[in-house]
């Protein structure tokens, strides 16, 4: 197994807010480059902009010539609001980046989503419109009711950090199960350039999350089931085996966004 990267410089974010739909407060922060694209990175649930997984995440994009984004889902971070898992949280993405479509001078925008994030991702493009270039979906959730973690007492450190828990999200309870919006259903209306990329037996959200989106969508479409030890989800496969995703990544970002 590889070790974890250690975090290495990015340049100094430029932080924004903007308001969703019902007035919630998202927060955001933008890493600057002379790019017409821009990575918006939809980090999954419990993760915030500043998690040390997503300031990696900022040095690798950025490190091969994109704009990089980065938003607190609402819930968590700075955002206002309660996270409802995926009811109401494509809104707050249709504002981020319709922010920075304001703002900055950018041609298309890459939707980069973890978990609940790769959700999230596709309701968006699914339900607004956006100059969306592509989608690059990381564990990526199909379906609330196909969530069955498997808890092994023995690896759970593996998966989850101390730091999660102090650092908890404020989360909608009352949201009933059919109020969630299904990615799966979703993904047949995104036309853009699909990735999905997942651990075999990921230990929280299965391979067959991506199986199942990865089947419903249309072309083109590209699935990568990872067979490395672990279980990893999300960004910890980031963070511990770079070497595996870390090329699938680079190579659908350099043939889908344009850094020049």
């Amino acid at each position: 197994m590889s070790s974890m990267p250690a975090i290495r410089p990015v340049p100094e974010p430029v932080t924004g807010t903007v308001l969703s739909f019902d007035g919630t407060a998202i927060h955001y922060d933008v890493y600057d480059a002379p790019s017409p694209s821009i990575v918006l990175v939809i980090p999954g649930f419990w993760r915030d902009r500043r998690h040390p997984s997503m300031l990696r995440l900022a040095q690798f994009i950025h490190a091969q010539g994109y704009r990089t984004a980065i938003m607190d889902p609402r819930g968590h971070g700075e955002s206002e609001g309660k996270f409802a898992f995926n009811t109401n949280e494509h809104h707050d993405v249709f504002a981020v980046a319709s922010e920075l479509l304001k703002v900055s001078t950018i041609s298309t925008i890459t939707l980069l989503g973890f978990s609940y994030g790769g959700a999230i991702a596709i309701s968006t493009t699914a339900r607004h419109d956006l100059p969306i270039g592509s989608l690059l979906l990381v564990s990526p959730v199909a379906d609330f009711a196909m969530i069955v973690p498997r808890i092994n007492p023995l690896t759970i450190h593996r998966h989850i950090a101390m730091s999660n828990a102090l650092h908890r999200p404020r989360i909608a309870w009352s949201t009933k199960r059919n109020d969630k919006i299904r990615a799966v259903d979703d993904i047949v209306n995104v036309r853009v350039p699909k990735c999905f990329i997942h651990v075999k037996n990921d230990w929280l959200i299965h391979h067959r999350h991506s199986v199942a989106l990865y089947e419903a969508a249309s072309e083109p479409k590209e699935l990568h089931i990872l067979d490395i030890e672990g279980n990893f989800h999300s960004d910890r496969i980031f963070n511990y085996h770079p070497d595996e995703i870390e090329p699938l990544m680079s190579d659908f970002l350099a043939r889908y966004t344009p850094a020049r």
